[in-house]
């Protein structure tokens, strides 16, 4: 087929490449309503005084122990429900500590908090707020055992190691507008140049006989 006959035959099937351009509209648009949601996550290290200065530090493998307690406390459900009546909707706090199959220690515990919402601001303000309740539960888990409060040395603390960047993992992305339309744009040329033959013989049959063209 040369270039005359193609760009003929696009101008014959005019009509289904209308139709297609419609279609192709109609999903562009709902590409464009679609729900964004982002994900951040922040990354806490738990570190503490010398083992005489603190009652949970008297053992090995402490640190991880008190990270532990307070990710477990935090992941329950009563203060998951209290979390989610203050706008964090969707969170996790996961605890991941150092260490290897040839240096098993994992006694240097971080902790990664992950939520994720429809607002870039809405998942930023829900890390705060579930990383808020992490150093609530940490300090009153040590004012139990009457260990001196914050900046004492004999305070187990945690360090952010890096803070709560929003990313985009679903929604509007200006890829899936260009794969929606490149999308259209071949399905509609390859329609109409497969339907051209088949609607061209249709139209000589249906021709009355006699008729000229």
């Amino acid at each position: 087929m040369s270039a005359l006959e193609f760009i003929a035959t696009l101008r014959r099937r005019w009509y289904i490449l209308a139709l297609v351009a419609l279609c192709t509209m109609a999903a562009v648009f709902a590409v464009h309503k679609r729900t964004i949601v982002y994900e951040a996550c922040q990354g806490l290290y738990v570190t503490g005084p010398p083992l005489e200065k603190n009652v949970y530090l008297n053992s090995n493998g402490a640190l991880p122990m008190v990270a532990g307690m307070i990710t477990t406390t935090v992941m329950s459900q009563p203060v998951q429900q209290q979390i989610h009546s203050a706008g964090a909707v969707n969170y996790i706090v996961e605890q991941t500590n150092d260490g290897d199959i040839r240096s098993p220690v994992y006694d240097l515990p971080s902790l990664q908090v992950c939520a994720n919402s429809t607002t870039a601001q809405g998942v930023v303000a829900a890390t705060r707020l579930v990383t808020a309740n992490l150093y609530t539960e940490l300090n009153q888990l040590q004012a139990t055992q009457r260990i001196p409060h914050k900046k004492h040395v004999a305070t187990i603390k945690m360090i952010s190691l890096f803070p709560a960047i929003p990313v985009p993992v679903f929604g509007r992305s200006s890829l899936a507008y260009l794969g929606v339309m490149i999308f259209g744009a071949v399905s509609g040329v390859a329609l109409a140049l497969w339907s051209d033959p088949w609607l061209t013989r249709r139209g000589r049959r249906r021709r009355p006989r006699g008729s000229k063209g």
